[in-house]
């Protein structure tokens, strides 16, 4: 494999050691993929035909290793710290490369402080501008999809036994509702504001378009109210984008959102007033929009119906045509029948008198014989 030609200051670039075994006549299907290994480095990565991967696991494993970093990514309030690459953050992210470059104390010092922000996330950040490539998977309750929207139930209900006694229980369809850990809002709403907020716009969208696919599912989960909270408790619009996505699925399912049984959702948009009216609204147009449609249904209904009236008098009026009709042909029919039977008797009554004659006649010629016999 070609060494890569480096330009600018610095070492100049190491050489690659070939790790892998060296092939034989009796190598199989199964043997194990060839692997480079920088020198004097611990950094192994394996050999693809696909450059993209190589160079993908490459970087990745120098962001894991910190080795050739050139800036140092701190957090306020943690004594984690990312070693990281100004080659690789600086062209995703504008706030990074002002910071990196001129007469700032972050360019100097090769260092940068975060604020407000949580070093989980932002490890996702930066592991997003490594591989781009964006995991949520743990945000995503997966014992939602075993339950039906109709059947959640997040107040509790009372019933009275026949001892008298009474028992609570309380229906979810989260498992979050049977631990003793507060809900929380999924961490693709934390990537969303931190992508926002260093201007990182396809980590941005693709937390956008993860968000809005939890919500859609989550909606009735306690953690859906969390991160409704959150959005519109924001004042700085990092999440202004974001109040549509979590509207949708409460316009839709407000039927079950807006039930009594429903407390949080209750206690949410009475702290939320606001959010409330606009969903109501919504939903009124949405009916408006229904009736509209049932109206023209009907209209359209009631103008077939008219029709068929229409065609049911022309059947009616084709059938009392064809009785006359029938009626006629089965008189014609019996006219025929009785020609038939007349001219069958003068037939008959023919051949009585031809075969009179004929009789009639051949005793004239017997007479006749005998007479000139004698």
């Amino acid at each position: 494999m070609a060494s890569n030609d480096a330009t600018g200051p610095g070492p100049k670039p190491r050489t690659l050691e070939n790790t892998s075994p060296p092939t034989t006549a009796t190598a199989t299907a199964t043997t194990p993929t060839p692997t480079y290994r920088y020198r004097d480095s611990q950094i192994t990565v394996p050999v693809v035909n696909d450059g993209s991967n190589f160079f993908r696991s490459l970087v990745l494993d120098m962001y894991k290793t910190g080795k050739y970093s050139d800036f140092t990514i701190k957090v306020d309030g943690s004594a984690r710290e990312f070693h990281v690459h100004r080659a690789v953050i600086c062209p995703q992210s504008r706030i990074f490369e002002a910071a990196c470059r001129g007469e700032f104390v972050e360019a100097l010092t090769r260092s940068m402080t975060l604020t407000d922000d949580d070093p989980d996330i932002v490890d996702r950040m930066i592991r997003y501008l490594y591989t781009h490539r964006y995991d949520d998977s743990e945000d995503w309750d997966y014992e939602s999809f075993r339950h039906r929207p109709q059947n959640v139930k997040h107040a509790s209900a009372t019933n009275s036994t026949s001892s008298g006694t009474t028992t609570t229980t309380t229906t979810t369809t989260s498992q979050e509702a049977h631990s003793s850990k507060p809900p929380q809002s999924p961490r693709s709403l934390h990537v969303y504001a931190i992508a926002d907020k260093y201007l990182i716009n396809p980590l941005k969208d693709a937390a956008r378009g993860r968000f809005a696919k939890w919500a859609s599912v989550h909606w009735s989960t306690p953690s859906f109210i969390t991160a409704a909270r959150e959005i519109f408790d924001n004042e700085t619009g990092n999440y202004s984008e974001l109040k549509e996505v979590v509207l949708a699925p409460m316009v839709q399912h407000a039927d079950s959102l807006l039930s009594d049984q429903n407390e949080a959702m209750g206690s949410f948009l009475r702290d939320y007033s606001d959010v409330g009216v606009e969903v109501l609204r919504r939903v009124l147009e949405q009916n408006r929009i229904a009736q509209r449609g049932l109206e023209v249904d009907i209209a359209d209904l009631q103008s077939r119906v008219s029709s068929l009236k229409t065609d049911n008098k022309k059947i009616g009026m084709l059938q009392s045509q064809n009785h006359k009709l029938n009626k006629e042909l089965l008189e014609i029919k019996m006219v025929v029948l009785a020609w038939k039977k007349d001219l069958r008797n003068t037939r008959n009554e023919d051949r009585g008198n031809n075969r009179n004659t004929c009789g009639a006649a051949e005793e004239t010629r017997a007479h006749a014989s005998n007479s000139n016999t004698r």
